[in-house]
Formats: structure tokens, sequence, C-alpha cells
């Protein structure tokens, strides 16, 4: 008899399900978004240093009086430019997201939080995509993890990828990040340009 009830046990053992608390998935989250944000904050260094590398060649084809030269390096650092401006955009508003985390984790209100942050997460994967496609990759991992999440409060709100609409709050977010990238990348580009 006493075997019987050490079998049914471990059977029963089997098929328990080892849940991760909400709260540690957001934390892992938040982690794999610094991570990602990190990674992008690399890309743009990397992109201002192409940046000015482009200008000191249009300059010195001026100076050549190679207006032609001039010509194809401007067109190169125009198209370079758009890049920096979205992957500025992308990291800041990734910054929010993150930092917007926190903040509902702590008061304890993932459940009005996740979908818009979801939205944005959506628009940066998409502007992300042609800068560092194995990014945009990670964040889709992230809004994963988000609607796991959002199935466990019982809060899980359908995927806008056919119709990319945003929410009130998401396009405060996108609209502050894009106001701080374009002051940033103004910033950065009349330091550049001296």
């Amino acid at each position: 008899m006493q075997f019987s009830k050490m079998w049914f046990f471990k059977k029963r053992k089997e098929k328990v399900e080892v849940v991760q608390p909400l709260s540690k998935k957001i934390d892992e989250s938040i982690g794999k978004l610094e991570v990602i944000r990190a990674r992008l904050e690399n890309r743009v260094k990397m992109l201002e240093a192409r940046n000015r590398e482009l200008f000191e060649a249009i300059v010195k084809a001026q100076l050549e009086r190679d207006r032609d030269r001039a010509v194809v390096y401007a067109n190169e650092l125009a198209e370079l430019r758009k890049m920096l401006r979205k992957a500025i955009h992308s990291e800041l508003s990734l910054e929010g997201v993150i930092h917007r985390l926190q903040t509902a984790k702590d008061l304890d209100e993932l459940s009005n939080v996740l979908a818009p942050l979801k939205e944005v997460l959506l628009e940066v994967g998409r502007d992300v995509k042609g800068i560092a496609p194995e990014l945009s990759e990670n964040i889709s991992g992230v809004i994963d993890t988000f609607d796991e999440v959002s199935i466990q409060l019982g809060t899980f709100y359908e995927s806008s990828i056919l119709e990319p609409s945003l929410s009130e709050e998401a396009e405060k977010i996108l609209t502050e990040a894009s106001t701080i990238a374009a002051e940033r990348a103004k910033s950065k580009l009349s330091k550049i340009e001296v």
C-alpha cells in the first residue's frame, strides 16, 4: 500500500506546472529591454561616427571642388541621418518603456500599462528592423512575454499587427520620445557640424 501512494505522488508531481511569478517575468523583460537599449545605443554611436566621417568627406570633396563626389556623400549622409533619427527615437522609446514598466510594477498597475507599452514596442520593433534586425527579434520576444503576463492577469489584448494604431498613452510616450529624439539629434548634429 505504501508503494501505491508513492507512485501516486510521483505521477502527480509530473503534472505540476511551475509558473513564474509575474514580477519575475516583468523583471526579466526589463532586463532584456535594457540590453536591447544598450545595444541600440552602441548602434547609435556607430552611426554618429559614420555621420562625422561622411560630413568630413563632403567637406574634403568641396575643398577639392569635386562636386559629384560631394553629392554622392551628401545623399548617403542624408539617408544615414534618417536612420540615426530612427535609432535615437527607438532608444528613447525603449527608455520610456523601461521606466514605465518599473513604475507600474512598483505601483501594481501592470494590467493598465502593458497594452500601451506593447504598442510602443511594436512601433520600435518596426523602426529598428531596418537598422538592427536582431534587436527587432529580441523586442518580439519581450512582446511575447507581455502577452503571457497579460493572459495571467486576465487582460489579454489582441495584437494590432494588422492595424497599427496606438492608444492615447502609447501616443503620448512616442510623442515625448520623438521630441526628445529630435532635440538630441539636433544637438548632436550641430556639435558634429561645428
